[in-house]
């Protein structure tokens, strides 16, 4: 049926005239076309609202960041004044107050035809209204109460300004649905205009096909051409027309050749630039929270350092008001932040004010303060010694608005700078006073010792025993003060025990009670289980009777003393304040009394030869001296406690000793002091050398005079006979008596030794420490005092001696 009627059709066009044809086979096509091209613009213009759209989504998402960056803005302003408290860091603060209000009306009004959106929004404004409250309270307190008040408050606030961050991220949460719709939108209507072109086209293609069935083969071949560039249309490549103006079929095919090339570029532009804008928001995205991260991190830093360092650090503006003030600050000094903030630096005293301004002045102009010491208060009005850095603070601009200053605490390092320079000072005069003792003491056996034996030839002479009695009684006191200095240099020959500070002091005491005086009651408190001390008992005894006649001189009127023994520890921090001391376990002996007391002044000259406080004939100035010469030359220490009107505490540190406890010499008298043996002498002094041959040759010994080291060792090298004895000094100027031993034993392992000397030298700043049972006789001695010495060295073991 249908093939009957397409043949009646077929017949009636074939009657048609030419021009007829021409007419409809070209009206069909361009009918079609006419469609196409009507279809095609309703779909572009659908494609270009739905780019609208997109593009409507992208800047209202752009408008909600701002709010949240003007939000971050707000925030960090406000943290950057609550830590430095200057006004510059509020510049951010006031600009995004003024920005923020005008980035969410131009957000109300992207936000016009989404009526959900308007609502978020509405209580989007509301929050961050709030926010901006409560930030201001927070900058109001801050700039009152300081930054601890501040950050209270700012913790308070950082709760709104969260809410307000979660409410612009359920607006972003729904543009971002919105944007993903409209690209999707968007896409569909790039897709109907594609179609629609590969519709119209295929329309075009069968109208052109139908009029070709129907026209003349003149004009099939192009109808061909439409339909093969229509279809080309819609696949990957598209045929070239053909060179030359052309019929309409040909202009046809070359628009809708360009016109599917400009739709497909303008396609892949959008789709470009969509994909750059992602990445350009996700980049900057990150790079503002790697940001805020860094400021973070640095803010804890620093924090960590201000809190965490043991130097006072304060940051000061340009008047010398204070503006920061950190916790070491306040642990040296005593004010507390809130009462140094806003006040001129309080550490300044009244009577360096007008040096400070000074300071001001060039610190203002750029220069620093590189260590500097200087004298501060604290708030108790105590002094303390600090050095002083100081690096300036700069506004955005470059100048100079306020300080940094350092000051570390030096006060402690002073006093062990004062300290070593008086330990010095006490040495050098130790080292003269024993010079001048040592000598003294070679004058003094010689006068002793004639005036020993004028003594036993004047028998028969009164009047000339007298004078010599007078003579002796003298030296005798020549003797004792020789023996002082000798104490006080710590040159003093050692003979030292392991011994009860316990018993010493029970010891002394019984001496003493004659000495105190019976309106002085004497109150002693003994350490049951107290440590061992080495050290030489005649030198304790001395430094205790020093510090008991001390003690009573100091109480008048009569008073309490009291001396105590205890076991105690020094650490490492008093080893470390007190230069020549170590750690570890020690015996104390404390002196109290409850008289008079020191000054300042007085106290820091207690340990001086010669300086005394007495009436002039009562004192010699060497007591408290001789004290430090004892405790320094046992390794301990000594410290005074003392104020004028309350009394005096003497604490003498002597080092627990390893060792046990000795046993007691025995003191067995020797009944024959004469003898026969032969003494080799060596004395490099000629009147003692003389003298002694004197005293031992009367007593019937037989006495080999050497007046040097090398003298005596070649005597000792060539006598034929046996020598019993060395008696030698033990400071000479070849070699040491030590020495000098060591050198005869080689030659004669048998002989004995003992030596004599008013002191030894003090080589490497220690004393010459005799061992145990070793013989020796110091200088000055008498006649008898020297023929026992070598009636006991006759009769003992030799020994050696060493240095400790």
């Amino acid at each position: 049926m249908s093939g009957r009627r397409f043949a009646r059709i077929a017949a009636s066009f074939g009657n048609l005239s030419l021009t007829a044809k021409g007419i409809l086979v070209v009206s069909i096509p361009v009918c079609a076309l006419l469609a196409a091209i009507v279809v095609f613009y309703d779909f572009e213009r659908q494609t270009r609202d739905a780019q609208t759209w997109v593009d409507h989504t992208v800047v209202v998402r752009s408008e909600i960041r701002r709010v949240r960056g003007q939000m971050n803005a707000l925030e960090d302003s406000i943290r950057g004044y609550l830590l430095t408290l200057r006004e510059s860091y509020l510049e951010p603060y006031w600009a995004a107050r003024k920005e923020l209000p005008r980035v969410l009306a131009s957000v109300r009004l992207e936000f016009a035809d989404n009526p959900s959106q308007l609502k978020q929004l509405a209580k989007t404004e509301e929050l961050a209204a709030a926010a901006m409250t409560l930030l201001e309270s927070v900058r109001q307190d801050a700039g009152t109460n300081g930054f601890a008040r501040g950050t209270e408050r700012l913790e308070s606030a950082q709760a709104s300004i969260d809410s307000v961050r979660r409410q612009v991220g359920v607006m972003e949460a729904e543009e971002e649905r919105l944007l993903q719709e409209r690209i999707t939108a968007e896409r569909q209507a790039q897709h109907r205009l594609e179609l629609a072109i590969f519709v119209g086209g295929l329309a075009g293609l069968l109208g052109g096909f139908a009029a070709a069935l129907l026209f003349t083969r003149s004009i099939v071949r192009r109808v061909h051409r439409v339909e093969e560039l229509a279809r080309s249309v819609a696949g990957p490549c598209h045929a070239e027309p053909d060179a030359g103006r052309g019929d309409e079929v040909t202009r046809l095919e070359r628009t809708l050749n360009q016109t599917a090339r400009l739709l497909a570029a303008q396609s892949e532009q959008l789709r470009k630039a969509h994909d750059d804008l992602e990445n350009r928001v996700e980049k900057r995205t990150v790079e503002l929270s790697q940001a805020n991260e860094y400021l973070r991190q640095a803010n804890d830093v620093r924090q960590a350092l201000i809190k965490s360092s043991p130097l006072a650090i304060f940051a000061i503006d340009l008047q010398g008001k204070v503006i920061f003030w950190s916790p070491a600050a306040e642990r040296i000094f005593g004010w507390t932040e809130s009462e140094a903030i806003g006040k001129t630096l309080p550490v300044i005293p009244e009577n360096r004010l007008r040096e400070f301004e000074a300071a001001l002045v060039r610190l203002r102009m750029g220069e620093s303060i590189q260590g500097d010491e200087r004298t501060h208060q604290r708030k108790d009005g105590s002094s303390l010694e600090v050095a002083i850095w100081t690096a300036p603070l700069r506004d955005a601009s470059g100048a100079i608005n306020g300080f940094i200053v350092i000051d570390a605490d030096i006060t402690e390092r002073k006093l062990l700078e004062e300290q070593f320079r008086q330990s010095q000072k006490l040495e050098a005069v130790g080292r003269l006073a024993g010079g001048v003792a040592h000598d003294f003491n070679n004058l003094l056996t010689v006068i002793m010792g004639y005036v020993e034996m004028l003594i036993a030839d004047t028998q028969d002479a009164p009047s000339l025993m007298e004078y010599a009695q007078e003579i002796q009684f003298a030296a005798d006191r020549a003797s004792a003060l020789t023996g002082q200095l000798l104490a006080f240099s710590r040159r003093q020959i050692s003979q030292p025990k392991v011994l009860d500070l316990n018993e010493s002091v029970a010891h002394s005491m019984k001496l003493l009670q004659r000495v105190i005086g019976e309106d002085i009651v004497v109150v002693t408190h003994a350490e049951p289980d107290l440590g061992r001390v080495r050290a030489d008992p005649i030198h304790i005894d001395q430094a205790l009777m020093n510090l008991v006649v001390n003690a009573r001189d100091a109480m008048p009127y009569g008073g309490t003393l009291t001396i105590e023994t205890a076991n105690v520890r020094l650490d490492e921090g008093y080893a470390d304040r007190h230069a020549g001391v170590k750690a570890g376990p020690y015996c104390m002996l404390a002196v109290s009394d409850t008289g008079t007391g020191m000054t300042p002044e007085v106290r820091s000259r207690i340990f001086e030869p010669f300086f005394t406080t007495k009436e002039s004939g009562r004192g010699t100035g060497l007591g408290l001296s001789i004290v430090y010469g004892v405790v320094k030359q046992t390794g301990g220490d000594i410290m005074v406690h003392s104020e004028a009107g309350k009394g005096s505490t003497f604490k003498l540190y002597f080092p627990i000793a390893e060792a046990p406890a000795l046993m007691a010499e025995a003191n067995a008298r020797v009944e024959e002091l004469r003898g026969s043996e032969t003494v080799l002498l060596c004395e490099d002094e000629e009147r003692i050398r003389k003298l002694v041959y004197a005293m031992l040759a009367k007593q019937g010994y037989r006495v080999l005079e050497a007046e040097s080291p090398d003298a005596a060792m070649r005597m000792a090298r060539e006598f034929p006979g046996p020598i019993d004895l060395l008696l030698t000094d033990i400071v000479m100027p070849q070699m040491s008596g030590f020495e000098l031993a060591k050198s005869v034993f080689e030659m004669r392992p048998e002989i004995k030794v003992l030596y004599m000397s008013g002191y030894a030298d003090n080589r490497a700043h220690a004393g010459w420490v005799l061992e145990p049972n070793v013989p020796f006789l110091h200088k000055p001695f008498t006649a008898a005092a020297l023929t026992q010495k070598v009636r006991e060295a006759l009769g003992m073991e030799a020994s050696h001696a060493s240095r400790v």
